[in-house]
């Protein structure tokens, strides 16, 4: 799957300073304009001291920069579709036909991908070299990360804005925006249809379709007007439920051959290229709106929800919109609806047997995980990965364990004692145990066996026979009881 990534366009203005107004090559105090009525009109715009000669041919050629950056949809037009540049006073003293200005022009209002529905703006930084005045490439944001200058903006002609105000909320080409859904708004008000056939989900995360729907304008959230797509642009609308907690937590801080656990990631396939939906903008459990456009008269592929996760093996989901037709082949077990699966308060009863030492203990599960990818301890660095089953009709069941007892052995010994713990499929037979993460205790905190992936019950039990600790020597096991029926259907 092609992501198309856009390079940056490089531009560099060189002006020449005016006469005496020009930049000394060493630099002097800068001249203090005597005071004079306010006018109402033009104004002069002053850089480090200095009037900027051909400002208006600054904001122009900043402008056609950024038309660079507008055409490829790294940002998409918004406000009223105009993008404009503007100068951002800067803190300095203010005269009454003059104006001391930042050293960066900031143009817009645009949107960046993956940010909420408020004006972005787009830096170019300004720099003066001797006699000269050179215009950098604009700093476009990236997806997610919105810019503002943090004053009032200006142009020579004396036009000045509020750079957060925006009166009129349209949306251009290659328009993202994620934005939290707090519920209150039912579909219909929105001019939703349901969206229950969308949904993926894998061993850390899912999502599901609450609505969607292509309607002539949307509401933003808090009062923020009404977003209109501009001529020859369609407005999608996603609502969609979002949980990306489903690594369990103590797993999470745990060492990781990658250096960390999973992070779990959304984004869309469209006909204008990927855009994925920026981690900070995503709720760990909750709902949100994605606003997107796409042209009017269609063409291309249809637009694709995606899911993935940032492992060692890339597992990578694809559903079509609206009709959450999977865009290829998934794991089948990927396709259950499986909710949290109940732990059984059931336990096993079992004897130990040791040199000089027997007792009896109880063995219980804590929890149970059914999925494609379970995190295991790797024998070569002791750390967390991922293994997968052999076969997309196959799935991995985590079993997690808790053994209590008197008299147990105190001994490292999770990753030899993880063998004695089987798993028993209908109809006879056992699981191939293929997996186990183990931690200072004498049994594994948790086995994965590989199972069919339509699997829907099974049996937990220890398995009668020895294994030979380091330190203590030979221990045998028994289960003195039935035993523990697993369900796996919420």
């Amino acid at each position: 799957m092609s992501r198309p990534r856009h390079g940056q366009a490089v531009f560099v203005l060189l002006l020449a300073l005016a006469g005496g107004c020009g930049l000394p090559q060493e630099p002097t105090p800068p001249p203090t304009p005597p005071p004079a009525p306010k006018p109402s009109g033009p104004i002069e715009v002053t850089l480090q001291g200095f009037r900027l000669p051909n400002a208006d041919a600054l904001l122009k050629a900043g402008e056609e920069a950024v038309a660079t950056a507008i055409e490829q949809q790294r940002v998409a037009r918004s406000g009223d579709g105009s993008v404009r540049c503007w100068f951002a006073k800067a803190e300095a003293e203010q005269g009454e036909y003059y104006v001391p200005v930042e050293s960066k022009l900031w143009c817009g209002p645009v949107q960046v991908p993956g940010t909420g529905p408020a004006p972005d703006w787009i830096p170019i930084p300004v720099l003066t070299k001797g006699d000269r005045v050179e215009l950098e490439a604009p700093k476009v944001p990236a997806p997610g990360q919105a810019t503002t200058p943090g004053t009032e903006i200006v142009r020579p002609d004396g036009t000045s804005r509020k750079p957060h105000a925006q009166s009129e909320r349209n949306a251009g080409p290659g328009y993202l925006a994620v934005l939290p859904d707090n519920g209150k708004r039912s579909n219909v008000e929105l001019g939703l249809n349901d969206a229950t056939a969308v949904y993926l989900r894998d061993d850390f995360a899912a999502v599901e379709g609450k609505g969607w729907g292509m309607p002539g304008s949307f509401p933003l959230p808090d009062n923020g007007g009404v977003l209109h797509p501009e001529r020859g642009q369609r407005l999608w609308v996603l609502r969609l439920r979002v949980d990306r907690k489903r690594l369990d937590e103590e797993l999470t801080s745990a060492p990781w051959v990658n250096g960390s656990a999973p992070v779990p990631g959304i984004a869309l396939d469209l006909p204008g290229g990927w855009r994925d939906l920026p981690k900070a903008q995503l709720p760990d459990n909750g709902s949100i709106f994605v606003v997107f456009t796409l042209p009017e008269q269609g063409g291309g592929a249809p637009p694709k929800l995606v899911l993935n996760s940032n492992v060692q093996s890339l597992l990578e989901q694809a559903v079509e919109l609206p009709s959450g037709k999977p865009a290829y082949d998934l794991p089948a077990v990927l396709r259950r609806k499986l909710g949290t699966v109940k732990s059984p308060s059931a336990t096993q009863s079992l004897s130990f047997k040791l040199v000089g030492v027997s007792g009896t203990a109880n063995l219980g599960v804590s929890g149970v995980r059914l999925g494609w990818q379970r995190p295991v301890r790797q024998a070569e660095s002791g750390k967390l990965g991922l293994i997968a089953p052999t076969g997309m009709n196959k799935a991995l069941l985590e079993v997690q364990l808790q053994v209590t007892g008197t008299d147990l052995p105190e001994e490292l010994a999770g990753y030899l004692t993880a063998d004695r713990i089987a798993l028993k499929l209908p109809g006879g037979g056992k699981a191939k145990l293929v997996g186990k993460r183990f931690d200072g205790g004498l049994f594994p905190t948790a086995v994965v066996f590989e199972v069919p992936a339509e699997l829907t019950s099974a049996q937990v039990t220890i398995d009668a026979g020895s294994v030979t600790l380091p330190a203590l020597g030979k221990l045998e096991l028994a289960p003195t009881g039935a035993p523990i029926d697993l369900r796996l259907e919420p």
